[in-house]
């Protein structure tokens, strides 16, 4: 029995010791060494080991999700406090930091996924997953924007180290609170009298995705639509930039946020359908295209961004149901991770093109490609309902 306060206090607080420590860990790295370069390493750390999920499917799959959960939050409790010590101690020994973190964010990778499917093993009906579901994510993107406004209010008034060690202490504190929440949260351990090899699972999740109807086309989707989230996180900055407010680039982001808690909200209400997914999926690129024609009128700007989450949040959310719900519990790992390599792996790609294409032919037309692929990759979910019917 999943106990609910203390699983959602857990997450808040282990959510806040992320957001935390990948604001700080930046920071301490271009104060430190004056180097984008050292931080580009770090940035490509980060993306890396999401790209990877991949070939972390099978370890999860091969035990029970609660214990993936307990030893990822764990482990990457230790090397907080170890990445701490190197900072604290070590303030040059960016190399032994840079490890760390690593170890830090692939645990991360390990803990999604299994929590996810936790969540999965502990609910009656799918009603009942897709609203707890939307709960969750409101959370993460909740701790989200506190982990950023807490991260500044911070680094005013302390070190790195200090912020790192108040991280780490964070984390510890959801790992108490998560073993609490699990605590009488069935072990269901995965028994097999014949185990694959390793490098034979791994592609497992992906055989999966690939005989399922809505799994197949939201793969593509996810790999299209991957190239759009990095592209933005460009795209708004440099707007912000030209409008010569610093405060417009923080009033966006916080925009987008909030518009995504309220549609994790709208979300919760709604059944999973893959008509509604892929009908929101394509709506969301109406407030993006119409961010051409009112680029220079900061209210309604602002509108479209929150628009723009809020729409996102309920497909994605939809789809992260129908997911779990389509998805045997065998493979339940191999595909979430999967899925997350699919959502990922444009992202170095997607930065590259979008800096040449604000650098050369401006804003409109990356706002126009990055409609375009929502729209195409949208309309892709819903060739699954043209099959269906």
């Amino acid at each position: 029995m999943l106990k609910k306060k203390s699983y959602f206090l857990s997450r808040a607080i282990g959510g806040i010791a992320n957001s935390l420590f990948s604001m700080v860990f930046i920071w301490w790295l271009q104060t430190s060494n004056k180097s984008s370069f050292i931080v580009g390493i770090a940035e490509a750390i980060f993306s890396t080991t999401a790209a990877l999920s991949i070939f972390y499917g099978p370890i999860i799959d091969r035990y029970s999700f609660k214990r993936t959960s307990y030893y990822s939050i764990l482990v990457q409790t230790i090397f907080l406090f170890t990445t701490t010590a190197a900072i604290y101690q070590f303030s040059k020994s960016y190399i032994l930091a840079l490890i760390c973190a690593g170890v830090v964010s692939v645990c991360d990778e390990f803990f999604n996924p299994a929590d996810r499917a936790i969540l999965k093993e502990t609910v009656a009906n799918e009603r009942e997953l897709n609203n707890l579901i939307s709960k969750v994510s409101s959370i993460d993107q909740f701790v989200g924007v506190a982990g950023t406004v807490l991260s500044g209010f911070l680094l005013t008034f302390l070190i790195s180290a200090n912020v790192m060690l108040i991280c780490s202490l964070l984390s510890l504190i959801g790992l108490v609170l998560l073993f609490y929440a699990l605590k009488e949260v069935k072990d269901k351990a995965k028994v097999q009298k014949t185990r694959p090899k390793y490098y034979k699972q791994i592609l497992n999740g992906y055989k999966f995705i690939r005989n399922n109807n809505f799994l197949s086309h939201y793969f593509w989707s996810s790999i299209l639509y991957s190239f759009v989230t990095p592209a933005m996180t460009i795209l708004l900055p440099r707007i912000a930039q030209r409008s010569g407010k610093a405060s417009f680039y923080s009033m966006f982001y916080i925009s987008f946020m909030v518009g995504f808690i309220v549609g994790a909200g709208i979300a919760g209400r709604l059944s999973a359908r893959i008509k509604t997914i892929g009908f929101t999926w394509i709506t969301s690129a109406i407030p993006l295209i119409l961010m051409i024609f009112f680029s220079n009128n900061w209210l309604i700007f602002v509108v479209l961004i929150f628009l723009f989450g809020l729409i996102t949040s309920v497909h994605n959310i939809l789809a992260e149901s129908m997911i779990q719900i389509t998805s045997n519990d065998e493979v339940l790992g191999r595909v979430l991770t999967t899925i997350r390599t699919s959502t990922s792996i444009g992202g170095p790609v997607s930065s590259i093109l979008a800096g040449i294409l604000l650098d050369n032919s401006g804003e409109n037309v990356l706002i126009l490609a990055c409609g375009a692929i929502i729209f195409i990759s949208g309309l892709n979910i819903f060739r699954v309902v043209d099959e269906e019917a």
